[in-house]
């Protein structure tokens, strides 16, 4: 009777691992029949080679370059030959094809094959600097030889430098300039101010000395620069500021009106005094300043200027715009009346304005 029953709990149990190995079965019949109707169509190989744009990086410390890591994955059925990459910068819409690379263009890139190219291209002028900046990505696009690009677009590292205000007063000096630099508080770093230039003039003399710090959201910093900028009063000029990581700022702004010093004449008269002589000199009703008359030197032929060591201006040493003033200097000329020699006369101002005219000594 004990066997009986131990046979008959045993059969049970044959079954029920008969019916789980049955199910089993049915089930990976079953998976492996969906995944023959579906996995042609959903895994299926590309027929001709791909790149993926693994990667783009911006140095905020060097705007001269960018990395861009490319990938050709195993599955591409051969090599890819990478011809171009390009940048469209959303700020102005205009695409730049980068000609320096590192490894150079075109590149064979193997089959699961990745690669880091360093692409030579400026990009601090499109952050803001001299363009309205727009938070949109610039595209970067990666060409295959078949004329096949793949795009990938990523945002560049912000760096805004700007010039708050530029000073040309000639009223103190024409021969300094005032730049105040600010370095934004949005800004990703900081930047090493190098240079300064106006009109594609490099300024050697700065104050403070270059090269100068700048943080961002820093105070706004003035820089005083030493220029003569004569020539170009009343003209529209620009100045760029430089630093060491390639951010640029640029401002253009016009000049006071010129100043015009005139000297209409000069007087030496041997039956008043051969120990004097005259000059009157006046500053025209368009000039844009007063001059405050500071030093004044004689030139005889070709020798050396001579500073006039006295000398009245019989109302006041400041000269205002339409006006004149007779000046008296002290000079012994005897001794060279009668030579037929000229005498070149040159005033100068505070302000760094000079004129010049030359009279014969009688």
């Amino acid at each position: 009777m004990r066997l009986t029953c131990d046979a008959k709990g045993i059969s049970k149990l044959i079954l029920i691992l008969l019916m789980l190995l049955f199910f089993a079965v049915g089930a990976l019949f079953s998976y492996i029949y969906t995944m023959g109707f579906y996995a042609p169509s959903e895994f299926k190989l590309p027929n001709e080679s791909v790149i993926t744009i693994e990667n783009v990086e911006f140095n905020d410390q060097n705007t001269s370059f960018f990395n861009v890591t490319l990938l050709n994955p195993s599955y591409s059925p051969s090599t890819v030959e990478v011809t171009r990459i390009e940048a469209r910068t959303p700020d102005d819409n205009k695409i730049h094809v980068i000609t320096n690379t590192q490894p150079v263009l075109p590149y064979p890139l193997k089959r699961g094959e990745i690669q880091t190219f360093q692409a030579m291209w400026n990009w601090a002028n499109y952050t803001g600097i001299n363009l309205p900046y727009t938070d949109e990505p610039i595209e970067i696009r990666v060409f295959h030889a078949d004329g096949r690009a793949e795009i990938l677009e990523v945002k560049r590292p912000l760096t805004t430098l700007v010039i708050t205000h530029l000073v040309f007063n000639s009223s103190i000096s024409v021969n300094h300039f005032d730049a105040t630099v600010q370095n934004v508080a949005s800004s990703k770093t900081y930047v090493n101010i190098t240079g300064i230039s106006i009109e594609g003039s490099v300024i050697s003399t700065v104050s403070p000395k270059l090269p100068y710090s700048l943080n961002p959201g820093e105070a706004p910093k003035q820089f005083q620069c030493s220029y003569n900028w004569t020539d170009v009063q009343g003209r529209e000029v620009s100045v760029r500021i430089s630093t060491l990581q390639g951010y640029i700022a640029q401002r253009t702004q016009t000049l006071p009106k010129p100043v015009i010093l005139n000297i209409s004449q000069i007087v030496f008269n041997a039956a008043l005094s051969t120990d004097q002589f005259n000059v009157t000199v006046s500053n025209a009703v368009d000039s844009s300043t007063y001059v405050d008359i500071n030093r004044i030197t004689v030139t005889v032929g070709e020798g050396d200027a001579i500073d006039i060591s006295q000398w009245v201006a019989n109302q006041s040493t400041r000269l205002e715009t339409n006006a004149s003033v007779l000046i008296t200097c002290t000079w012994n000329w005897g001794s060279l009346e009668g030579q037929s020699l000229t005498a070149k006369v040159t005033i100068y101002t505070s302000q760094g304005f000079t004129v010049s005219k030359e009279a014969k000594i009688p």
